[in-house]
C-alpha cells in the first residue's frame, strides 16, 4: 500500500516531468517565441560564461486548508522561478538573437 507522501512525491515528479517536456519543446529557439507563446516576460536576467540567463517569476499560489471544530484555516503561499538559459552566437541584441539552451525551474516558498 502506498503512503501518502510517497503519492504526493510521485504526483510531483509526474507534474514536473510534463512540465519538462513542454519547455523542451522552445529548446533551439528564440527567447522571443517563448515570451510571445507564455505571455510572460523576464523579471531579471544575468551573465554566464556561454550567454545569458533570463529569469521569469511565476505568480505566487495561495492554497487554504479550511477550518475545523479543533484547527484553525490554514494559508500557505507557493512560487517558483523559471531559468532560461541562452546563448548568442550572432552577437546581435534583441529578443531574437537569444537561442534557448535550457530551462530550470526554482522553487522560491
Amino acid at each position: 500500500m502506498r503512503t501518502p507522501l510517497r503519492s504526493k512525491a510521485d504526483h510531483q515528479l509526474k507534474i514536473d516531468a510534463m512540465l519538462d517536456g513542454r519547455l523542451a519543446q522552445y529548446d533551439g529557439r528564440p527567447i522571443r517565441q517563448f515570451m510571445s507563446a507564455t505571455g510572460m516576460t523576464p523579471v531579471d536576467a544575468y551573465p554566464v560564461t556561454d550567454g545569458q540567463v533570463f529569469v521569469f517569476r511565476i505568480a505566487s499560489v495561495y492554497m487554504t486548508l479550511p477550518a475545523t471544530n479543533v484547527t484553525p484555516a490554514v494559508t500557505r503561499t507557493a512560487q517558483c522561478e523559471l531559468l532560461v538559459r541562452t546563448t548568442n552566437e550572432t552577437w546581435a541584441s534583441g529578443a531574437d538573437a537569444w537561442i534557448i539552451r535550457g530551462t530550470q525551474q526554482r522553487r522560491l516558498q
